[in-house]
């Protein structure tokens, strides 16, 4: 005999606090970009996200080093902020094979997005959250770099004055965000074709680099239209941060006979074309609301 007791039977009805779905989205947002980042999980998953914002700030840490150490070195010999986004285009192709398939993949292959989407969140919001994680967690990489070394140089003298610090900060918003947005819609893109992490990784390093190859191939053997290296997604991004910093790049390629209008135009199609892919992917997704 025990003292245990049965009172009632059935399901309680949730008389907590009710928020509004948005609420649901930030929630999503920040558990996807700790997710990413391995914060909460096993000394495993922090490896390569270590690995690649070391990557990324590294030259941003060597440039403010020798500013620091070198009492006679010139302001040009400086990395400048548009070769920096050049510099760390491998960090960015690294982070992206990273990012968005660790936010997205997982939750199809276990069958937690049906449990997300039986919720407050549709599959429009279900997306913006996982998409607004994903772009917090890029801009790490592409603002976090030129913020310290536009700091670091500031407080050893190499800054800008008071009248153009403004200034840079918009191209250095303006340059980070362009970029976080196209590494992350080609991440999502990629992602949402695939339920396995490894195949979508796989995926958004083709994106990135193939078409790379095979458009300067087909313009420099074939003749192709200049127009064509608009497909060179990296090189767009690069190509791009130049002209918000007002740099010339060292190296003649056919992207740098386009003009502006033209980069921003090819870069803001890539991106939008990357969103939609991804949710019209999830759209055709049976078996969900």
């Amino acid at each position: 005999m025990t003292d245990a007791r049965l009172f009632d039977l059935g399901y309680r009805t949730y008389d907590g606090p009710h928020e509004r779905p948005a609420r649901a989205i930030l929630t999503l947002a920040a558990f996807t970009a700790r997710r990413v980042l391995g914060l909460g999980r096993g000394g495993r998953h922090k490896v390569l996200p270590a690995i690649t914002l070391v990557i990324a700030y590294l030259p941003a840490l060597m440039s403010v080093a020798f500013s620091v150490i070198l009492d006679a070195i010139e302001p040009d010999d400086l990395i400048s902020y548009g070769d920096y986004m050049f510099f760390i285009g491998s960090a960015l192709a690294l982070f992206a094979a990273l990012v968005a398939p660790e936010a997205l993949c997982p939750d199809r292959r276990s069958g937690m997005l049906g449990l997300y989407l039986a919720g407050p969140l549709d599959r429009t919001r279900y997306l913006a959250a996982k998409a607004a994680g994903v772009l917090a967690v890029m801009l790490l990489i592409t603002l976090g770099p030129l913020l310290f070394m536009l700091l670091a140089n500031t407080l050893a003298g190499y800054g800008p004055s008071a009248g153009e610090t403004p200034e840079l900060l918009l191209q250095i918003l303006a340059t980070g965000t362009a970029t976080a947005l196209l590494y992350a819609s080609l991440s999502l893109a990629a992602s949402s074709l695939t339920t396995r992490r490894a195949a979508a990784a796989v995926g958004v390093v083709l994106l990135l680099f193939v078409p790379v190859t095979v458009v300067r191939s087909a313009i420099d053997s074939a003749g192709a239209p200049d127009e064509l290296d608009l497909l060179s997604f990296p090189f767009v991004a690069a190509e791009l941060a130049y002209r918000i910093f007002g740099e010339t790049p060292d190296d003649e390629s056919p992207i740098t006979e386009l003009s502006t209008g033209l980069v921003t135009a090819g870069l803001g199609a890539t991106i939008l074309g990357g969103a939609l892919l991804c949710w019209l992917r999830y759209r055709r997704i049976e078996g969900f609301r």
